[in-house]
């Protein structure tokens, strides 16, 4: 059985990290979970920053299409169960990990989702920054192979490795440590 991880808002707003989540989802390292409240929230998101509501709803169909799986439904018969220290704003989220038999939760904001709490549910409450070091640990290759195929598929900046981890750094700083310290010893 794959491992599971919903994907909160947070993590599926920066270019970068939704590029190399989704990629690392499609090589099967594990399986992504969202809802349809959290994609609106990261439309909502994106367009406040000023993105094109279009493109927006491209890259969120994109998704949709290519996991149809990870869409997670009925996340209401689980609120009641989600404990009161979890933030109001994230219990949904909380609520769609049960849904989803998650195993975890990856967001920015941990502290918003109560993570002893949760871990009693059975869902543990990663940073992305630990979610993509237990992926770099479970097998570097193919993230490296990813971190290579995002490289090749760039025309803009960030287009080489070193641009990707300079600018993963400041949302998974030992992860790009990580990653740059494999890449300088193959050198």
């Amino acid at each position: 059985m794959a491992y599971v991880a919903v994907l909160d808002a947070d993590v599926l707003h920066p270019y970068i990290s939704v590029d190399l989540l989704v990629r690392l989802a499609e090589r099967r390292l594990f399986r992504p979970a969202w809802t349809e409240e959290i994609l609106r929230e990261v439309r909502e998101s994106l367009i406040r920053r000023g993105l094109e509501a279009a493109r927006v709803d491209r890259r969120l169909q994109a998704m949709r299409d290519n996991f149809p799986e990870a869409m997670t439904g009925q996340v209401g018969r689980y609120l009641a169960v989600i404990p009161e220290e979890v933030d109001e704003g994230d219990r949904h989220v909380a609520a769609a990990a049960l849904a989803a038999r998650a195993d975890a939760i990856v967001t920015r904001n941990i502290s918003d989702f109560a993570p002893e709490e949760l871990f009693a549910l059975g869902i543990e409450v990663q940073s992305l920054d630990v979610f993509l070091l237990n992926q770099w640990t479970l097998d570097a290759d193919v993230v490296l192979d990813v971190l290579g195929e995002m490289e090749r598929d760039r025309i803009r900046s960030p287009r080489t490795l070193e641009e990707w981890l300079n600018a993963l750094e400041p949302l998974a700083p030992t992860f790009a440590a990580s990653v740059r310290s494999r890449s300088t010893e193959a050198r």
